[in-house]
């Protein structure tokens, strides 16, 4: 079964068939996870978004067209997915500015381990991801949503329902928070 096609696997989720279902799970878990990983301010949150844009995809499988990469087509669930779980829970929360803790805040990122427990540095990516989840919500929806998924800041906004010029300050802020974090791990 693992010599499956992406198409005879679309249409045999499609059919019902529920080892089908499951081989496309296993196939895309990793990688969709890390979309949500992206989003989320901790691992339950990203294993909820999971859920919730598996469901979509098996849901709303029969509307993928075979137009374009159908991984492309599940990341996009998966990052809608995440967009509504955000203004769920965290559209309104605010951003606290903390002027003489802001060294605390970035020692602590230094040793976070939000994703990983044994206490191991990691990769550069895995570091990044770290200090990306370590933002404030409306700072890391808006650098994803940016610089990783291209949406261009008038999308951000009608996307979030914010104004442009909030994206663009929360883009700012984001990096110049990223910036002192890479700055912190790296002295």
């Amino acid at each position: 079964m693992k010599n499956v096609s992406e198409e005879d696997l679309i249409r045999r989720c499609l059919e019902g068939d529920e080892t089908f279902c499951r081989m496309l799970f296993e196939k895309y878990y990793g990688r969709m996870l890390n979309v949500c990983k992206r989003y989320s301010k901790d691992k339950e949150e990203a294993y909820d978004m999971l859920q919730e844009g598996f469901i979509k995809v098996f849901k709303n499988l029969e509307q993928y067209n075979g137009q374009g990469s159908f991984e492309g087509w599940m990341r996009k669930v998966m990052v809608t997915t995440s967009i509504n779980y955000f203004r769920k829970f965290h559209l309104h929360e605010t951003v606290e500015y903390v002027d003489r803790d802001e060294l605390a805040f970035l020692e602590s990122a230094k040793t976070s381990s939000i994703y990983n427990t044994s206490g191991e540095t990691g990769s550069d990516a895995e570091s990044l991801l770290r200090m990306i989840v370590e933002l404030p919500a409306v700072y890391r929806m808006v650098f994803n949503l940016f610089a990783i998924e291209g949406y261009s800041h008038a999308e951000i906004a009608t996307t979030l329902d914010i104004a442009e010029s909030t994206s663009r300050a929360n883009l700012s802020k984001a990096r110049q928070k990223l910036q002192h974090m890479l700055h912190a791990n790296f002295i």
